[in-house]
């Protein structure tokens, strides 16, 4: 094997042995302790693309409302514009407005965990599944673990 004599080496006569070679860069242009690789990267505390979206979309303006003066939102200011250029007959606004109000109606934000399993046909389906489970438990598990009594696992309140 051919041995290579390192930068470090050649220009200061170093008798330290190091091999220079693919992903072994010569020790002066290594990174130095403590820098990083990229100095001028990602700066703290900056935002992407979605932060800055919503962040604009929170900020307040001041708009003229029948005559009074008020300051509402730029999300609010979009959704009063859509609506009224639905109202007038825009052909484009109207499919937006009537998709956005479907997805609320069908998804309302208020909706917890519980309500999305909520329909007579979602429970039969459940029943079904935890009787599966339930008959593929073995014999030899004691029934009151089997039922979920004090949901306590394991039984003898030791963590694994």
């Amino acid at each position: 094997m051919i041995s290579c004599m390192t930068w470090d080496a050649m220009t200061t006569g170093d008798n330290d042995p190091y091999e220079v070679g693919f992903g072994k860069p010569p020790r002066a242009m290594q990174f130095k302790p403590g820098r990083s690789g990229n100095p001028a990267g990602r700066p703290r505390g900056a935002k992407n693309f979605a932060t800055a979206i919503e962040q604009e979309l929170d900020a307040r303006v001041t708009v003229t409302e029948n005559g009074r003066r008020r300051r509402i939102s730029k999300r609010e200011v979009i959704a009063k514009h859509l609506v009224n250029k639905a109202a007038s007959g825009d052909l484009k606004a109207i499919p937006l407005l009537l998709n956005e109000a479907r997805a609320r109606e069908n998804n309302p934000a208020g909706s917890g965990p519980n309500d999305i399993l909520d329909a007579p046909e979602d429970h039969k389906v459940l029943d079904g599944i935890i009787s599966r489970i339930r008959s593929s438990v073995p014999e030899s598990v004691p029934p009151s673990l089997e039922e979920g009594a004090d949901g306590a696992w394991p039984p003898d309140g030791t963590k694994e």
